[in-house]
């Protein structure tokens, strides 16, 4: 090769590599840093955490696509640059996120995103109370958190009240009965969601004093002779709490001992009868009036002594052995009185002076006592007690005592059939229950009737060897019906009777048809050595008659009878200020209560009095809200109603009218903004005030509309909220929410 040739090879090759070089140069001249612009942050409350949404921004004239980094569990960025978090962020400051971007071509950079979570004020609902003094003990409301939370409130209580608890879930309760005098009752505290949001909160209860109703006596009589020795016991009805003090406005009156009404001195028969009244109160504000009319007769005639105190009374079964109640209580009465019993019972005894006791345990019934009284001035009158006796539930356990098999324990609060025996024993037959194992205690035939007045274990009996079975057959006798065939070895309770007949009541069984052979009761024990039929025995039933008292309620009812258990009528009768409770043979209620509608026995003819509960005033509940029609669309940057905006304006006056609202509250949304719009801080605030002032225009045509249609008593309050991506439906409308 010569010298020239390697010169030219020489600078082939630089021109070559010259051009490379150059090529090099121009591409890499060519690719552009990407820039981010704004938004590289941004603010939200935790309570709108949850729905927050963003975009990253960049200066890039093509599609940028964005890649993740530094991620962040409570941030997500999609590839096209939305921003949103995974759910209610807790209050902190800042989350941030990172990673690059590149448009596909050469062009690439970075970005960088930090959200920071403040604290929403959580503002109250609903801060007061009422209730009345009877109610308070029992009264109780919940505080609610109107906006700015998230999830669960929790309350804590910083100024506290010893009447008032509000637990930590803002149920509030009082410690106790409050006094009226003590009204208002306040109470306040901090309150706080899980995410941060905090506020404070406050609550006032209004105690408002009842009316004390007087109760009975309301009226008495005397003589001219005894009326300066004149006394009578005045009592509060309802709408108190412990003791009622008692005053007297009547010259020639007074009361002492806070309840006894007595004459100061003799009264004229001429200026009967004597109209005494005067005020009465408890010691928690409660107080009312009451009046009294004495009857005054002229010397030498007679009053009609009359029974003051309860006439009825209830026991339990296992505690009527001591039971002493009075003595009875009179008035119309001059000096002593003396008490003689006309209608005695054998479960219950009245003294001379009144005094009301049992003979000793006593089973589960109503046991009645009456008689006359009369005092050293020649008065007399009558008087009657009733006692009901109810049982309580004893259990009685079933012990094999050699046999096999179970039995379930029996419960029971009054004389019950015995279950009966299911025990085993092969080779031997079943005798009796005994309370001792050995026997030696007290028997009890298999099904026979048990008192379940204390809690019992009865042992099985048994005797060697199987002793064959008798039956029992039981014929109706001109009723209707089945009872089952009896089968057993054992002396054995006889089963109760099953059949019916019309307006007849069944008197008992006899081995006789006409009568006149051995009689049984349900329940007696047979001996089941033979088989025999038995034949129910029947007697013509009388028609038993319930009436109804309104017993203070207003309204008629008319009489019910029948000659078997009926349903009664349901109560027609009413009360102002009450609801019914029940009925009941007493008209204080201490007697044999009958829910309204429920089964009557009639065996017995009664007068069945209305049972009256005073409605207590309680704080109503928190108003259901109740989102109501929207107004708009308005048109852009627009606030003044069209005659479209005017028509639905009119459709929530006439809505509020039709459903009873008198509350109204406003939301108005300024027009959709873009996200770099919203970020900037005037127009976004020119915004939330073309918002409010479209809720303005809504509210001053709503008023002209509810004033038009006669609705009187109404609020309206207004609001403004800005709109965003998470909630840009509502752009340009305003939001009606009726109460």
């Amino acid at each position: 090769m010569s010298w020239g040739a390697g010169l030219g090879r020489l600078f082939a090759v630089t021109v070559v590599l010259t051009m490379i070089s150059s090529s090099i140069e121009t591409i890499s001249a060519s690719a552009a840093t990407i820039n981010q612009v704004s938004p590289f942050g941004n603010s939200t409350l935790a309570s709108q955490s949850g729905s927050f949404m963003d975009a990253l921004e960049t200066d890039s004239v093509n599609p940028v696509t964005y890649v993740t980094t530094a991620t962040n569990p409570d941030l997500t960025v999609s590839s096209t640059g939305a921003i949103s978090t995974t759910g209610t962020l807790s209050v902190g400051s800042p989350y941030t996120v990172s990673g690059t971007d590149s448009d596909g071509g050469p062009d690439s950079g970075v970005w960088s995103y930090s959200l920071t979570v403040s604290a929403d004020t959580i503002t109250q609902g609903s801060t007061t109370g009422t209730t009345d003094v009877a109610g308070s003990a029992n009264f109780t409301s919940t505080l609610q958190a109107a906006s700015g939370f998230v999830g669960q409130v929790t309350y804590v209580t910083t100024a506290t009240n010893p009447d008032l608890i509000v637990n930590s879930s803002g149920q509030v309760s009082t410690t106790g009965t409050l006094s009226a005098s003590g009204s208002p009752y306040d109470i306040s505290g901090t309150d706080s969601d899980v995410y941060g949001d905090a506020g404070s909160w406050t609550y006032a209860l209004t105690v408002t004093a009842d009316t004390i109703i007087q109760g009975a006596p309301t009226s008495g009589t005397t003589t001219s002779k005894n009326s300066g020795a004149f006394t009578s016991a005045l009592s509060a009805g309802s709408g108190f709490i412990g003791a009622v003090s008692f005053t007297s406005s009547t010259p020639g009156f007074t009361v002492i001992n806070g309840n006894e009404l007595e004459s100061t001195g003799a009264l004229s028969a001429g200026g009967s009868p004597y109209t005494v009244t005067g005020a009465d109160s408890d010691s928690d504000g409660d107080s009312g009036t009451w009046s009294f009319a004495l009857t005054v007769l002229p010397t030498g005639s007679k009053t009609t002594i009359v029974q003051t105190s309860p006439t009825t009374g209830t026991v339990t079964n296992a505690s009527s052995s001591s039971f002493s109640t009075g003595p009875i209580t009179v008035e119309n009465s001059f000096g002593p009185v003396t008490f003689v019993t006309t209608k005695s019972s054998t479960a219950v005894s009245v003294s001379s002076s009144g005094a009301i006791a049992t003979s000793g345990s006593l089973p589960v019934g109503v046991f009645n006592v009456s008689g006359t009284d009369s005092d050293t001035e020649g008065d007399t009158g009558t008087w009657t007690y009733t006692l009901q006796v109810t049982g309580v539930t004893v259990t009685v356990k079933f012990d094999g005592n050699g046999g096999t098999g179970t039995l379930a324990p029996e419960s029971a609060s009054e004389p019950t059939e015995l279950s009966l025996n299911t025990f085993k024993w092969p080779g031997h037959t079943f005798v009796d229950w005994n309370t001792s194992a050995d026997g030696s205690g007290v028997s009890y035939a298999n099904g026979a009737i048990f008192p379940f007045i204390a809690p019992t274990t009865l042992f099985a009996q048994w005797k060697l060897g199987k002793a064959p079975s008798s039956t029992i057959t039981f014929a109706a006798n001109g009723g209707t019906g089945s009872t089952a065939s009896e089968i057993d070895n054992t002396p054995t309770a006889i089963s109760p009777n099953t059949f019916t007949w019309s307006q007849h009541t069944f008197v008992d069984w006899n081995t006789a048809a006409n009568g006149s052979g051995r009689s049984f009761k349900a329940g007696d024990t047979y001996s089941f050595t033979k088989s025999i039929t038995l034949f129910a025995q029947w007697k013509k039933a009388t028609p038993r008659t319930v009436t109804f008292a309104p017993n203070g309620g207003l309204g008629t009812m008319g009489k019910e009878s029948h000659f078997e258990p009926t349903a009664l009528a349901l109560n027609s009768f009413a009360r102002h200020g009450y609801t019914f409770v029940n009925w009941n043979t007493a008209p204080n209620g201490s007697g044999i209560a009958f829910a309204n509608g429920a089964t009557y026995p009639f065996s017995t003819s009664a007068t069945l009095y209305a049972q009256w509960k005073k409605i207590k005033k309680i704080a109503p509940p928190p108003p259901v809200k109740r989102p109501g029609p929207t107004v708009g669309p308005f048109f852009v940057k627009a606030s003044t109603l069209t005659s479209s905006l005017e028509s639905q304006v009119a459709t929530i006056a006439s809505d509020m009218k039709a459903k009873g609202d008198t509350q109204v509250t406003l939301l108005g949304y300024g027009d959709e903004l873009t996200a770099s719009q919203l970020s900037n801080g005037a127009l976004s605030a020119a915004n939330v005030e073309l918002g409010r002032m479209r809720a303005e225009a809504v509210a001053t045509y709503l008023e002209e509309r509810l004033t038009a249609i006669g609705i009187k008593g109404w609020t309206i309050s207004l609001a403004a909220g800005n709109v965003t991506a998470s909630n840009s439906i509502n752009a340009a409308l305003v939001i009606a929410t009726l109460t």
